[in-house]
């Protein structure tokens, strides 16, 4: 475990892990020839220049479309007042429309997709645009879901992850601004009914990903947009079930709901991720969840129950630094799996 070096003793996890050093360590522990060449691919894997070159395309082109959004926005933004408003119209539209086009010419590429979605994203802008100059009086919960189900077809036509990312975020903030607008919620329980909510859209969303990763080949092979989705919805399930354990008479059937979804889709996930499909994103998501619900009950009964005081942050700190050990304990079996 360690190696004496002079008068220091170095911690052989914190080498780094060069073919030689694989070689010696397979060679110590009598692991099998195939065993030792798999460990060495892995040490010395590292991406071949066409990936890089496919990396960085890709990147550059995507923060460009960005910063050219952003741009129109800001320029139209700044001359507001100089721009009538026909040539506000005229700016959007023909951007729009210019995306479009570049889209239809160069899809299924990169640069297409990346394009249709800079045209979904313009949309937001013209829907803004035009309600602000003609004072229609719409709730603003209603131009995010007018967005999200215009932009659905070229999600569609893309077959972009960030297409659909963008399309389930602004249902997020539709749902969000209808709450906050229309309901109006008073009490705790009618709060937690809209992360309830979202974490129901998620794990739909999330569901229907998962379906079509298993067509050959995937409408969308990008795993990056699912880890996103699972992650807002883990972290919106999350709530309603912490506020059960720490206030349960308040909850209502919101938290109860929420905290047996969060243990429901804590072990699904763990299982799933782990024996049918592997991702480890996903998975260490879930056992976060997992672990800081398992944190508040401790905080709750150390704290409420025991009334332990200030030596009961000591207890809390020991069972985090336990809890922390026994997941990348089960971490690292799962990927021995």
């Amino acid at each position: 475990d360690t190696i004496d070096a002079g008068l220091v003793r170095i911690d052989s996890l914190m080498l780094r892990a060069t073919p030689r050093r694989m070689r010696v360590s397979t060679h110590a522990a009598g692991l099998p020839e195939a065993a030792t060449r798999r460990a060495v691919d892995l040490a010395s894997a590292t991406p071949t220049p066409a990936e890089w070159r496919r990396f960085l395309s890709g990147a550059l082109a995507f923060l460009g479309a960005m910063l050219l959004l952003a741009g129109v926005i800001s320029f139209i933004a700044y001359n507001w007042s100089r721009i009538g408003r026909f040539g506000k119209f005229a700016l959007v539209e023909l951007g729009i429309v210019a995306l479009v086009l570049v889209a239809w010419k160069k899809l299924p590429t990169l640069s297409g997709q990346i394009a249709l979605f800079s045209a979904s994203v313009l949309v937001g802008p013209l829907l803004a645009l035009y309600g602000q100059t003609y004072q229609t009086g719409a709730d603003p919960y209603g131009l995010f879901l007018t967005w999200a189900l215009l932009i659905l077809p070229w999600a569609f036509v893309a077959r972009f992850g960030a297409n659909w990312v963008l399309a389930v975020l602004l249902l997020d903030v539709a749902l969000g601004l209808y709450f906050a607008q229309v309901l109006a919620p008073r009490t705790a329980q009618q709060v937690l009914v809209y992360p309830m909510l979202v974490a129901t859209l998620h794990a739909l969303a999330a569901l229907a990903w998962e379906f079509q990763l298993r067509r050959v080949p995937p409408s969308i092979p990008e795993h990056w947009a699912l880890r996103v989705i699972a992650t807002i919805g883990f972290v919106a399930l999350f709530f309603p079930a912490a506020y059960f354990v720490m206030e349960d008479r308040d909850a209502g059937l919101p938290g109860i709901a929420g905290i047996v979804t969060l243990v429901a889709a804590v072990a699904g996930c763990l299982r799933y991720y782990s024996r049918a499909r592997s991702d480890r994103f996903v998975w260490t998501i879930a056992g976060v969840a997992g672990m800081g619900l398992l944190a508040v009950l401790a905080a709750r009964f150390i704290f409420d129950v025991l009334d332990l005081g200030e030596l009961g942050l000591i207890v809390m700190a020991a069972v985090v630094v336990w809890q922390i050990t026994y997941g990348v304990k089960l971490y690292r079996g799962s990927r021995a799996s």
